[in-house]
């Protein structure tokens, strides 16, 4: 009796695992404009009115639905003003649905909808994969082209846990602001790649954007909730900011933040006019009063070129009610002043800047702490471990240097004449080095020069060669590890034991076998 009733239960799992799978969802769709066989998209193929139809998602055999490949094939040439493909339903945590681009499929049109030429509304678990080189462009929107309006290339409101990689999105707004007499604004709420509302734990990686106001916005607008999104591996080029977080309402919350090995140069095109853009590497912010609704890390970047002379503000500007960690960035302006490379503008203090290289200009400031509003200076800032090369100031705060900052130490201070660089407070009144050091920061600092090779690594010999603060303790996985991801003394991997000096700037002295960050990053117009 056993046996038979062990027989009958695992017939009856076996039914079931097969009417599951006779219900469940496709597992692949093929598209294209014309619903013709085009590249791998041979076999039943569809048109994206398929994909735009509700009805044909679901958990029937033939529908859309989680663990489905979406595979676009082709050229898609959408009218002004169009969405190409909308999602429809979601995914789940263990199968997400997939719109991929097939080598070589594109996305074109004169301009595409504000709503992108992608779009997810009040959705989670989708992905869009751009393959090998799937692309989304505009061909006639800016600035002494046919059409001057407001366009993505993807688009998500109140979509989470969603992920957009490995896309080229370019051309969704040529502006020409390179000279003072310019007077487009209307790209300024152009985007690439937006993320609006609720995007908890959704990630933007791999992808290489150009031409629009902004890269990558994060956008927590209307009490959203943009906690845990990833921002990482995208080339950013020709945009005004590379990448933008923050929020305007009392319930925005953007905690959690990683935003981390981005390459993004050229502002050029997006100085002009100031009423409408100022320039940033990346900008962090959140309007909304009371208590700290965003914090991040910002680690392991690239951000180097010319901000322009128009209204730059910095490479990193962490802005109003937020708190964030800056190292391992390499930052190198070859352009016109900055007011702050690193612009650490918070209003809620506690922000870290460890282990970054940077490299200036006679005329720059080194690191910006605070606002001219001086009841809104930030309080226990640290700066450690930081090899700082060429900027005639080094700090600034609009309020007390020595009430705002809590430790700066371990660092290299060299300005372009080779000696020690000012410090600034109170927005005008200037101290000297040794005056700093006299009130308590910079004991284990110098100001000898740190011999950087071409790709910014330490000799041998290198006065910043064992002249860190060792980090360990602050139990950061991230930090433990310098830009070629060689372990620093004491953390997991290292030989060196736990008590062992660092060594300043994004590189261990002997990590040369890391590859040179990029000297250039050239976006093709078409």
């Amino acid at each position: 009796m056993i046996a038979v009733r062990k027989f009958s239960f695992i017939l009856g799992f076996l039914i079931l695992i097969t009417a599951s799978a006779a219900f469940g969802s496709a597992t692949n769709v093929y598209i294209t404009q014309s619903g013709s066989a085009s590249g791998n998209c041979t076999t039943n193929v569809q048109t994206p009115a398929f994909f735009n139809n509700a009805s044909n998602w679901g958990s029937g055999g033939s529908q859309i639905g989680p663990g489905t490949r979406v595979l676009i094939c082709g050229t898609f040439t959408g009218s002004a003003n169009a969405t190409a493909f909308t999602f429809q339903g979601s995914g789940n945590s263990s199968n997400t649905v997939t719109l991929k681009f097939d080598t070589g499929a594109l996305l074109t049109s004169p301009y595409w909808s504000a709503n992108g030429a992608i779009s997810c509304n009040s959705l989670s678990y989708i992905t869009v994969d751009g393959g090998s080189n799937g692309t989304i462009q505009n061909t006639a929107n800016g600035t002494n082209l046919a059409n001057h309006q407001t366009s993505s290339g993807f688009s998500a409101a109140n979509c989470t846990n969603s992920e957009v990689k490995n896309l080229t999105v370019k051309n969704i707004y040529i502006n020409n602001g390179s000279s003072a007499s310019a007077t487009d604004g209307n790209g300024s709420n152009t985007t690439d790649i937006v993320f609006n509302g609720n995007s908890t734990a959704s990630i933007i990686d791999n992808n290489t954007l150009s031409q629009a106001r902004t890269g990558v916005l994060i956008s927590a607008d209307s009490n959203g909730d943009a906690s845990g999104v990833q921002i990482y591996s995208n080339a950013i080029s020709d945009m005004d900011w590379g990448i933008a977080a923050g929020g305007g309402d009392s319930g925005d919350t953007l905690t959690g933040l990683l935003i981390h090995d981005n390459n993004i140069t050229n502002w050029t095109n997006w100085q002009f006019p100031p009423s409408s853009f100022h320039q940033d590497g990346m900008i962090l912010f959140n309007f909304a009063t009371g208590s700290q609704t965003l914090t991040a890390k910002i680690y392991n970047n690239h951000i180097y070129g010319d901000l322009g002379v128009s209204s730059p503000t910095g490479f990193i500007y962490c802005a109003q009610n937020a708190s964030c960690a800056m190292y391992n960035n390499l930052l190198v302006n070859t352009g016109h002043t900055i007011d702050g490379i690193i612009w650490a503008d918070t209003h809620m203090g506690g922000d870290k800047i460890y282990n970054n290289t940077v490299i200036g200009l006679a005329s720059d400031i080194a690191v910006t702490i605070g606002t001219s509003t001086a009841s809104n200076v930030n309080t226990a800032d640290v700066v450690e471990n930081n090899i700082i090369l060429g900027p005639g100031v080094g700090l600034h705060d609009y309020g007390t240097l020595t009430s705002d900052v809590s430790v700066s130490d371990h660092n290299v201070w060299r300005n372009a004449s080779g000696s020690a660089p000012q410090m600034a407070t109170n927005d005008s009144t200037f101290l000297s080095y040794a005056t700093w050091q006299g009130d308590g920061f910079e004991a284990h600092s110098t100001n000898a020069n740190p011999n950087l090779d071409g790709t910014y690594h330490l000799p041998s010999g290198s006065p910043a060669i064992g002249l860190g603060a060792n980090l360990v303790s602050l139990d950061n996985s991230s930090l433990d590890l310098d830009l070629a991801l060689q372990p620093r003394p004491g953390s997991p991997g290292s030989s060196l034991p736990s008590g062992t000096p660092w060594d300043a700037g994004i590189y261990n002295g002997g990590s040369s076998s890391a590859p040179a960050p990029p000297s250039q990053l050239a976006a093709s117009v078409n």
